[in-house]
């Protein structure tokens, strides 16, 4: 084999693993308003009772549309529990959860999510 198709087959498996975490590739139908090189602008919306799939974030601000109480499952295994009211706004590192809507109305965040583009520092 040359080096050409070992590098190629090496970018897409980097390419399948990373995207297999992407919050965009775990819950297909997340409303994305907003993507460019820079940025991607999501609604993230989690039923009452509902979880979604592992996903990972890079850094991300969050504006809550209404409140919430949810359990957070990190990585690691580890857990905490998020509650916040409509109003609030947080920052995140970049990070690898699921999150659990363990309160009694749906979770309706707005997400954006700073992409490492060199470009836009």
């Amino acid at each position: 084999m040359t080096r050409i198709p070992l590098v190629a087959l090496a970018l897409l498996a980097a390419t399948a693993v990373s995207s297999a975490q992407d919050k965009a590739a775990a819950v297909p139908e997340m409303k994305v308003l907003l993507e460019n090189e820079c940025v991607r602008m999501q609604f993230h919306d989690v039923a009452v009772g509902e979880k979604t799939p592992m996903h990972s974030h890079p850094r991300y601000a969050v504006y809550v549309c209404n409140p919430y109480k949810a359990r957070i499952t990190l990585a690691n295994g580890s857990q905490l529990v998020s509650e916040h009211k409509a109003g609030d706004a947080f920052w995140h590192e970049a990070s690898q959860h699921v999150v659990e809507n363990i309160g009694i109305t749906p979770i309706h965040n707005l997400v954006l999510e700073l992409k490492p583009a060199s470009s836009c520092h």
